[in-house]
This record gives structure tokens, C-alpha cells and sequence, in this order.
């Protein structure tokens, strides 16, 4: 069994080659045979750093280098990924009876989704690379879904505020889009082999359901909005400590 250290080095690496595009199966070889040589190194009082050598910054960064990016995964990757933002944001108006699409949408969501990616792709890069704590880990992950949500509001406001819609959808419109939408995230969540791609947007949707079907008070539906914001960070927390837990035990 590898000490609490190497367990983190070898997360933390896998995740910064994950961010970084590479082959998953060759980094699921490579993983595998660095445990091996890391579990024999304990063995015998030797550290990680007797391994490689170097700082784990350093051999990540060479290993990145060394290792070619496995384009053809990621073109299968980004185009659902970019879909599947543009349908997050799109579901909730048509849920509410309220789908409707102007120009700063049109051009907004792609390069917000753009930019979603390069802020977490730059987070998770780093955090690997740089071996960051649970808490700074944490710490991190609620300052790039800060910014995100940020950037996302920005697009909103500005686009019901200061531009006009060239499009008002309807009944069968909203249904449409609705179930296009419920077909991406269940689509993606296939092609992924995670159930994330569906459970956040249905936490997330949930004050819409509320606001179509009901005559409840708007403090009511905030409150109802914040109540699904916890349980689904709630819930993706308990995940996380259910893999740990099931990593732990198959080490």
C-alpha cells in the first residue's frame, strides 16, 4: 500500500495529464507501472522523490512533453462539452416558459463555454502540477466556479437587458428544447460513463420547475435555489468521499 504522499502524487498526476489531453489508456499504463516502482521503493525506505528524480512539478512537466496529446479523444470531448454548456444554459428558460434567443446568446455561450474550460482546465492543471490540498483544492475549485458564474451572469444580464430577441419560442418550441437538452445531458453521461452530466443540471433546474408550475413568492424560489445549490455541492462532495473511499480500499 502506498503512503498518504505517493497516493496524492499519483492523483494529482494522473489529473494534470488527464487536463492536459493525453492518451487515457497510456497514462493508465504509466500510472500503473510508476505505483509499482513506488511500492517497491517503500519497501525498501526510499522516497517518491528518490524515483523521479526531480521536483514533481519538473517530472510532470517532462512527462507532458514526452507524452504525445491524444487529439482524436479530445475531438470527441470538446464538441459535447460545448454542446452540453449551451444546453445547461438554455433548459431553464424553456423550463420556465421563457426561451428566447438574441444575438449576445448566440455568440455569448460559445465563448463563455470557451472560456469555462480554459478556467478549469487551468485550475485542474495547476493543482496537479503544484500538489495542492484538500483545502486549497477546495479553495480553488470555489474561486473558478466564482469566475464562471461570474462570466456566465455577465452574458444574462447583458443579453436581457441591452439586446432585444430575434427569436420568442412557445409551448412546442420550449418542449423542443427541452427535450434536446434532457437528450445531451443523458447522451453525455453515457458517452462519459458518470451520471454528473445529468444529476448537476437536475439539482440546478429545480427553482424552474418551481417558477413554471407554481405561484410561489419569489423569496420562496430563491430559497428553494439555495437549497439545491447545497445539496448538489452536498452530493458532489459524497462522491468524492465515495471514490476515496473506494480507492483506499483497492490500493
Amino acid at each position: 500500500m502506498l503512503s498518504t504522499k505517493s497516493q496524492a502524487f499519483i492523483d494529482n498526476l494522473n489529473m494534470y495529464l488527464m487536463m492536459s489531453g493525453k492518451n487515457e489508456q497510456e497514462i493508465k499504463e504509466l500510472i500503473e507501472e510508476l505505483m509499482d516502482h513506488l511500492t517497491e521503493a517503500e519497501k525498501s525506505g526510499r522516497s517518491i522523490n528518490d524515483i523521479i528524480d526531480q521536483s514533481p512539478e519538473q517530472y510532470m512537466a517532462s512527462l507532458k512533453q514526452e507524452m504525445k496529446t491524444d487529439y482524436k479523444s479530445l475531438l470527441k470531448f470538446l464538441p459535447l462539452f460545448f454542446i452540453g454548456v449551451i444546453a445547461y444554459f438554455l433548459i431553464g428558460p424553456a423550463i420556465r416558459g421563457e426561451f428566447e434567443l438574441n444575438i449576445i446568446q448566440v455568440i455569448g455561450m460559445p465563448i463563455l463555454a470557451v472560456l469555462m474550460l480554459a478556467v478549469y482546465v487551468y485550475f485542474l492543471q495547476n493543482a496537479g502540477r503544484k500538489q495542492y490540498s484538500k483545502k486549497k483544492f477546495f479553495l480553488g475549485g470555489v474561486i473558478a466556479s466564482m469566475i464562471v458564474t461570474t462570466l456566465a451572469i455577465l452574458v444574462i444580464v447583458v443579453s436581457t437587458i441591452f439586446v432585444k430577441p430575434f427569436f420568442v419560442g412557445g409551448t412546442t418550441a420550449d418542449i423542443v428544447v427541452i427535450v434536446i437538452c434532457s437528450s445531451t445531458f443523458v447522451g453525455t453521461a453515457i458517452w462519459s460513463k458518470m451520471w454528473f452530466p445529468i444529476w448537476i443540471p437536475a439539482f440546478l433546474i429545480i427553482p424552474d420547475i418551481f417558477t413554471r408550475f407554481t405561484d410561489w413568492s419569489v423569496e420562496t424560489i430563491l430559497i428553494i435555489s439555495m437549497v439545491s445549490f447545497v445539496l448538489m455541492f452536498a452530493v458532489i462532495i459524497l462522491n468524492i468521499l465515495i471514490q476515496e473511499k473506494r480507492k483506499k480500499r483497492f490500493v
